[in-house]
């Protein structure tokens, strides 16, 4: 491990102070500056693999979430591209581009315009085929956040939604957030073109959650209410928390999704982990134990997440979802939370900065318990908050390479790791 990373005693002062945001916030301020001007390094970034910036004319790139790769099955990437400065946060006066590059000519060869998006995930553009992608954005028209559908092949939208996709399973379905709601409780991952919700919409549990949209027909249902959440284990504290539904992954063969039910004691934030049935909405609580970070699906029966476990402890686990059996990933203890994408045996997953400010890259064989570090970026304090930039690292689906965002440079862009 190396000797610039946090310790144990400090992650474990660092989750006490979580009980004080404020105290938390400040804290981390001044300790992080202080212990980097100690441990911080001569390079930006070190990897002994082939590393390449997913850019044009040096324009500022970045694809978003670790949920979903930004290459096809033929080798087209899908990006972001930004012409602002991203060390701000995001302005909803301001657009950026979805672009899609081809790999022979490794140009984009379309830009679409959105109004809609954040620093950590972008549009959401992601691909439903290797022909269809989507992503979101605003109708100036209907003031309303919409979902868009382009083709590569006709370099043309295709088709339009009238719901925001936060994942979808093909051309079958996708499931619908309410950014408003996100907007008011983690701006993140919302959008600002729409006011926030009023603390009394935001206690409107029976008409908000996760809405299912048929991808042909476009009929549009509401699978799973706040409501529904709030019922099940129910605490005293519900009544006064203001909740949210995040981070909604659907299972690989389209059968199930999960999702993350967050909710807010004053300024001390609670997590659950859910598990949905796709077609009618039944739930089963998979993780209540306080802490809910990054999952991603092993298979169609495993989840892997870093999240708080058995024994009160801030891991990966693994989680049989047909038992609900919890796995320590101990191999990864010295790191503590990332981001982690899955590509058959193996993961890849990051840090955060460490004391030297110095983001890890890190591939994983979940079955063999073997970690390969890959590399390591530096990421500047003058991005903070909103404007951070985790690395989010995603694997191509043949697992050759690796795609992540960083700001090692001083600025935002998508770059590929050739893992070959």
């Amino acid at each position: 491990m190396s000797s610039t990373s946090f310790n144990y005693f400090e992650r474990t002062v660092a989750r006490i102070l979580s009980k004080f945001p404020a105290i938390k916030s400040f804290t981390k301020y001044i300790y992080s500056r202080l212990v980097y001007l100690k441990s911080k390094k001569k390079y930006q970034f070190k990897t002994s693999y082939s590393l390449s910036a997913v850019s044009c004319n040096k324009q500022q790139s970045f694809f978003g979430y670790y949920d979903k790769s930004p290459i096809s099955d033929s080798g087209f990437i899908l990006s972001h591209v930004v012409h602002q400065d991203t060390r701000k946060n995001p302005n909803a006066d301001e657009t950026i581009f979805v672009s899609l590059v081809d790999p022979e000519i490794k140009e984009p060869i379309l830009q679409v315009e959105t109004h809609s998006f954040n620093w950590q995930q972008g549009a959401r553009a992601h691909w439903l085929t290797d022909d269809l992608f989507i992503f979101n954005d605003f109708d100036l028209h209907d003031q309303q956040y919409i979902a868009r559908v382009y083709s590569k092949m006709s370099l043309c939208e295709v088709k339009r939604f009238n719901l925001p996709v936060q994942d979808s399973y093909g051309t079958d379905y996708y499931l619908s957030l309410n950014y408003q709601r996100l907007m008011a409780l983690r701006p993140d991952y919302g959008y600002r073109n729409l006011p926030s919700l009023s603390i009394a919409e935001l206690m409107n549990h029976k008409s908000d959650g996760i809405r299912r949209v048929d991808y042909s027909s476009g009929e549009q249902s509401l699978i799973v209410s706040l409501e529904q959440v709030c019922a099940i284990e129910a605490k005293t504290v519900f009544d006064q928390a203001l909740h949210k539904l995040n981070h909604v992954m659907i299972s690989p063969s389209g059968d199930r999704f999960i999702f993350i039910h967050r909710y807010f004691v004053g300024m001390q934030r609670f997590d659950r982990l859910f598990l949905a049935d796709a077609q009618t909405g039944e739930l089963t609580l998979l993780a209540a134990f306080g802490m809910v970070s990054h999952c991603f699906w092993l298979d169609e029966n495993t989840i892997l997440g870093y999240l708080r476990g058995p024994g009160d402890k801030d891991a990966y686990w693994l989680i049989d979802i047909s038992t609900g059996r919890f796995k320590h990933f101990s191999v990864l203890d010295r790191y503590s939370d990332g981001h982690p994408h899955v590509c058959g045996d193996w993961f890849i997953t990051d840090t955060y900065p460490d004391r030297a400010r110095m983001q890890h890259l890190l591939l994983c064989n979940w079955k063999t318990d073997e970690v390969r570090e890959l590399g390591e970026f530096y990421h500047g304090f003058e991005y903070s908050g909103e404007s951070r930039c985790d690395l989010h690292p995603r694997l191509s689906p043949d697992g050759q390479s690796a795609f992540f965002d960083s700001v090692f440079d001083g600025s935002r862009r998508l770059y590929r790791l050739d893992l070959k």
